[in-house]
């Protein structure tokens, strides 16, 4: 009798342990948690401040990524991790850089010269010089032709052109 009833509490012992066991509803939060933010340590040139939080299953995600492809690929990973039911995405994606201006090109004297001298063949009492890659206009010219130089000059991107013309 003593030996059935030993039998009997190591079996129940034993069924009670599997059954329990079975019973788990798969990992704890914590430890999705922990592996959600080493994926996010390892994914630190697409996110900035990134951060998750997991309660039942549910991992919610903030941040910022660096474009929307990789804010979708995260979202994938995290919910390809088993134990995660679903994926709440509070992160967002920065917004792109600035252009960079194109810097302004001051043409130097020896570039200068030859499109200066192109420029004013056409207005024979106009003479110009060029010095520090600043133009200097003298000479006489018709007021109708002043445009037309002027906008020819400013297309040679000096410093500056001084204009000391005289306008019949």
């Amino acid at each position: 009798m003593r030996k059935s009833f030993f039998r009997f509490a190591f079996v129940f012992a034993a069924v009670a342990i599997v059954v329990l066991s079975a019973c788990k509803s798969g990992p704890k939060d914590a430890d999705l948690e922990k592996t959600v933010t080493e994926k996010l340590s390892a994914a630190s040139t697409d996110v900035t401040g990134g951060s998750a939080t997991v309660k039942d299953g549910v991992v919610t995600l903030s941040g910022v990524f660096k474009d929307d492809a990789s804010k979708a690929a995260f979202e994938t990973t995290v919910k390809a991790i088993p134990g995660v039911k679903s994926v709440v995405n509070n992160s967002t994606v920065a917004p792109p850089a600035a252009p960079v201006p194109a810097p302004v090109v001051i043409n130097g004297d020896d570039a200068l010269k030859p499109g200066v001298t192109d420029a004013i063949k056409d207005f024979p009492g106009v003479k110009a010089e060029v010095k520090d890659s600043i133009i200097t206009l003298t000479g006489d010219i018709k007021r109708a032709s002043l445009q037309k130089l002027m906008m020819s000059l400013h297309t040679l991107k000096a410093k500056k052109i001084e204009n000391k013309l005289t306008i019949k």
